[in-house]
């Protein structure tokens, strides 16, 4: 049996080898073409499993028509708005692969991604991610950029060095919706809901195992603005996180104390994760390096400040704007609320 046949070949018990979960809110505006990106892969062996927030749009009528056609697509609507973290938790309860992956409603794969993916994690056994470089375009679909997407150290052989790579190294969360071995998913704390939980699941992966990257542009996203991340950065937070976070005390809370619910949570992930005592202090001194990189310590003031004193930072915020603009999104890091 060639390599392609195999990596085509069901999984023993019958479900798909490949799960693809898809967590939508209000999302008419690209559903359409997220979904049939996959239906337009090399490979065929998977299910789609859409979980749908209590979309007040054509979400449901979207999904529905899919799921007639096709008998790949499993669609689940949520009686109310659970918060995007759960959401997108239940999309990987609900699936049944040996392989999983997150599509966002308005993201893409390029047609050869899944064939490439899953051949890499068959050729590293070890590894518990495959993530692949970034062709970022418009809501428009015109191409902005393409970049690698490379975190070095997130292969290593050490617990320590792949958990550095992947906190200390800026980026934009992008390996989220990388192909996870489904393994290396159960029994983590997956998403959380609080902003900034795909920073920690994606430290979590990076202890438990080792995460292999495709140089080539395979995933394909979409800059545009309706995004959370955008809505924050054009100071829309009381949309976004109505949309995102339902619960009130990770509205006030979370979202202003942004990096240290982050920083918390990786020195949880290292305690849940690390039984070596030299990893696990190993990784807690890659956690004080980590106040010295991308603006962190600065970040925990301004987040601490406003939680204090938040009119004194909006006042602030205003008069920065007011003299220089909004800034432009970063290539990558945390998401500072300013």
């Amino acid at each position: 049996m060639n390599e392609k046949a195999s990596i085509q070949g069901a999984s023993q018990d019958g479900a798909p080898l490949v799960s693809i979960g898809i967590a939508v809110y209000n999302g008419e505006n690209y559903l359409t073409k997220a979904i049939d990106s996959v239906f337009g892969q090399t490979f065929q062996d998977f299910e789609i499993v859409i979980c749908d927030n209590a979309s007040t749009d054509r979400t449901r009528e979207i999904c529905e028509d899919y799921v007639r056609r096709d008998a790949r697509v499993r669609y689940f609507c949520n009686e109310r708005n659970l918060g995007a973290g759960p959401n997108h938790d239940l999309t990987f309860h609900r699936s049944r692969g040996s392989f999983f992956n997150w599509l966002s409603h308005d993201d893409l794969f390029a047609p050869t991604y899944l064939e490439e993916a899953v051949a890499c994690l068959k050729r590293n056994p070890d590894a518990v991610l495959c993530y692949v470089g970034i062709k970022e375009i418009g809501s428009d679909d015109k191409l902005l950029r393409i970049y690698e997407n490379y975190l070095p150290g997130v292969d290593s052989a050490r617990p320590s060095a792949r958990f550095a790579g992947m906190i200390l190294h800026t980026h934009q969360c992008e390996p989220t919706f990388g192909l996870f071995r489904r393994e290396a998913l159960v029994g983590s704390s997956l998403h959380g809901n609080y902003p900034g939980s795909d920073r920690v699941i994606l430290a979590e992966m990076a202890l438990r195992g080792r995460c292999v990257t495709i140089s080539d542009p395979l995933f394909i996203h979409r800059e545009h603005k309706d995004r959370f991340t955008r809505a924050i950065l054009l100071g829309d937070r009381t949309k976004a996180e109505s949309e995102w976070f339902t619960d009130h005390k990770v509205k006030k809370t979370g979202a202003r104390m942004f990096a240290l619910v982050v920083y918390r949570n990786y020195w949880r992930v290292v305690r849940q994760n690390i039984n070596d005592n030299r990893e696990r202090w190993a990784c807690y001194g890659q956690l004080l390096r980590w106040w010295l990189v991308d603006r962190h310590f600065r970040s925990v003031v301004k987040n601490m400040l406003g939680y204090i004193h938040p009119e004194l930072l909006s006042r602030a915020v205003r008069i920065k704007r007011a003299l220089f603009g909004v800034s432009a999104p970063r290539p990558g890091g945390l998401i500072h609320f300013d």
